[in-house]
């Protein structure tokens, strides 16, 4: 079976945390829930959360490469992104799509789900 799209880019995008695996526990139409693991040794080391977003408002396919980029050249420090990314060259797309991908990157909004209330989110900044 094919991974969702959610999922995918879920797994990228929670890297900017330290997240090391998603265990999904709710997959609706709407919206898509789990369990963001930051170590997987340590049971105190999770946080459940909900992304309300259906398989056809998944952002672009860039933006996971935008996100791996990131994360693998370390310009992030958690939720604050350290680089100014209208600086950065990427040979994987053009400015305007990197402009289009950088809105899309602070639009991204994943809420954190403490004792059934939705709580905090992740989310990025500069």
């Amino acid at each position: 079976m094919q991974e969702s799209k959610r999922l995918n880019f879920l797994k990228s995008f929670l890297k900017l945390y330290g997240v090391e695996k998603i265990e999904l526990t709710n997959v609706k139409s709407e919206s898509i829930s789990g369990i963001a693991i930051y170590d997987e040794t340590d049971p105190e080391e999770r946080q459940d959360f909900i992304w309300h977003k259906t398989e056809n408002e998944v952002p672009s396919l860039e933006l996971n490469t935008l996100i791996e980029k990131i994360v693998q050249k370390k310009w992030h420090n958690g939720d604050k992104i350290t680089k100014d990314i209208t600086e950065i060259e990427f040979v994987e797309f053009d400015n305007e799509t990197k402009n289009r991908m950088e809105f899309e990157l602070f639009e991204i909004n994943i809420k954190m789900v403490d004792n059934g209330e939705e709580t905090d989110s992740y989310f990025v900044h500069y």
